[in-house]
């Protein structure tokens, strides 16, 4: 963008524009060659893994046809233990319909046996009754036998008459008949007895025939029982054994289609093998390609580095910090300052402000998160400028990406204003050389990081002048380190500030003049400047 009251010499901008579209080029590719080493280094590693995925992939698909080869077995075995767990649950229907059917048969023993005990019952009553007349048999036989007696008696007491020997003659009839009466009832009796006394034993043994016949079938009834919980469980097993055929021919199914996947992703990691195989080469391809492109930046860049090592500087203001950069940052120059692992900026943002606002140059800031207006006003009043000069004097632009300094004269709230009005009015209003001090964070934070980088183009196509100085400040812990990797590859100068046991270290890692890689011992100041550089 022009300015109305410091013009450029037309030519010496296009130059200048077209040494730092070199530099953001420089930078651009300096993050492709990066890129292509970690994405050749990448590829080697899948490379690595490919092979071992197509190993492993062909290891898992023979694994799986063997293992789908002993489901196939398993599912067999499982059938056939199915089949022998049906004919037990067979079997042990049969014997549990055979238990009921013993049991059936005991009750009509135990029944018939009952009716035997009743009739054998039935008999001793007869016998008793043949007993009782066997009695009575007796008791006549003793009467005849009485009756005789008294016969004979009177026989004899009428001894001598006629009817004598007739009246004897009966009376031994007599006895001899009640004799015989006798005998023959007890003989009877005799057999009676026998018969009461087998009837007797054949009674018990029919009791005790019965209690075996009730305790066997309790038995049974306790044995069926327990086949009713053996066929429960047989079918229970059966059914199981079922389940886990069926799901053992499933499983087997499915094994088999792993396998085949399992042989699909082999082929396509070898696949993947050639594939990466041809990448490689395009990348080698690439590399070579991005070398020569180097060559032809680091030729045009030379030009540059060798004007620019010549070129005006802008002091710091910090001890020690200008004799490091060889004379302080390169006027026209690209810089970045770096910072990380807890360290801060902040009083070297205000004091590179100050020094340079004092120096007769205009500064557009865009302060770091951290930095507070009191440290900023410090660094001023150290000068022969306050902060509010400096504002008022057009000297002074803030551009404020994260809301933490109040909106006036020259001091641009970004959330409300956008950055191209902020840069317009910086250039309408600026009269003198530019320094600007950038903060990438918050340039991410306000557009995102492809916006920011095309900003950088943006910016350079007419937006500064050829001897506006640019300072990005990059915190590594808040930038992405391919965004901080294109500004440190367009970057005339590089400052890293890092802390190591506890102790800070400024490095100069890049610039036109001074020597690279030198590496200085920090000291903090409570006041201006903030910073020092000492001797290690």
């Amino acid at each position: 963008m022009a300015s109305d009251h410091y013009p450029s010499v037309p030519d010496q901008s296009t130059a200048v524009t077209e040494e730092r579209a070199v530099a953001n080029a420089q930078g651009a590719l300096d993050v492709v060659q990066a890129a292509s080493v970690t994405v050749g280094e990448q590829l080697a590693a899948i490379d690595d893994r490919a092979t071992a995925q197509a190993t492993d992939a062909q290891w898992i698909a023979d694994e799986v046809s063997s293992l789908s080869a002993t489901i196939e077995e398993i599912a067999a075995t499982a059938t056939e233990v199915s089949e022998q767990s049906q004919r037990a649950t067979d079997a042990a229907n049969d014997g549990r319909k055979a238990a009921a059917d013993a049991i059936e048969s005991m009750d009509e023993v135990r029944e018939l046996g009952q009716a035997v005990a009743t009739e054998v019952a039935a008999l001793q009553d007869q016998v008793d009754r043949i007993a009782d007349a066997l009695a009575g048999i007796d008791r006549i036989a003793d009467q005849t036998n009485m009756l005789a007696l008294n016969a004979s008696i009177e026989a004899a007491r009428a001894s001598g008459t006629t009817d004598t020997d007739g009246f004897a003659v009966v009376a031994d009839e007599i006895k001899g008949l009640a004799e015989e009466s006798q005998q023959q009832a007890e003989e009877i009796e005799t057999t009676l007895a026998a018969v009461r006394d087998a009837t007797d034993d054949t009674v018990a043994q029919l009791d005790e025939a019965i209690d075996g016949i009730d305790t066997g079938a309790e038995q049974v009834t306790t044995a069926m029982a327990r086949l009713d919980d053996v066929a429960d469980t047989v079918a229970e097993t059966a059914d199981g054994i079922a389940s886990v055929s069926a799901a053992t021919d499933e499983q087997a199914t499915t094994s088999e289609a792993v396998a085949q996947r399992c042989e699909t992703v082999s082929d396509r990691a070898a696949a993947i093998e050639d594939d990466l195989s041809e990448i490689r080469a395009a990348r080698s391809e690439q590399t070579a390609m991005l070398d020569e492109i180097d060559d032809v930046l680091a030729a045009a860049e030379a030009d540059r580095q060798d004007r620019l090592a010549d070129a005006p500087t802008v002091p710091t203001g910090i001890a020690g910090l200008d004799d490091l950069c060889g004379g302080g940052l390169v006027m026209g120059g690209q810089a970045v300052f770096r910072y990380a692992d807890g360290t801060q900026v902040d009083g070297v943002v205000a004091q590179l402000c100050a020094t340079a606002v004092a120096a007769g140059r205009a500064v557009s800031l865009t302060p770091p998160p951290s930095l507070d207006r009191s440290t900023l006003a410090a660094a001023f009043a150290a000068t022969d400028h306050s902060l509010e000069d400096a504002l008022d004097d057009d000297a002074l632009f803030i551009l404020d990406m994260f809301g933490h300094w109040d909106a006036r004269y020259n001091m641009f709230d970004l959330e409300r204003t956008s950055l191209a009005t902020a840069n317009e009015t910086t250039a309408t209003r600026r009269d003198a050389p530019l320094v600007i001090v950038g903060n990438i964070q918050g340039e991410i934070r306000m557009m995102g990081e492809q916006a920011a980088r095309e900003a950088r183009y943006e910016n350079d196509d007419g937006v500064f002048e050829p001897h506006d100085t640019v300072v990005n400040v990059i915190d590594d812990d808040a930038v992405p380190a391919t965004l901080a990797a294109f500004y440190s590859g367009a970057a005339d100068q590089e400052l890293t500030l890092t802390q190591t046991d506890g102790r800070e270290y400024l490095t100069l890692t890049a610039s036109p003049r001074g020597t690279v890689g030198t590496k200085q011992s920090v000291s903090r100041l409570s006041s201006p400047p903030f910073l020092r550089l000492r001797d290690n």
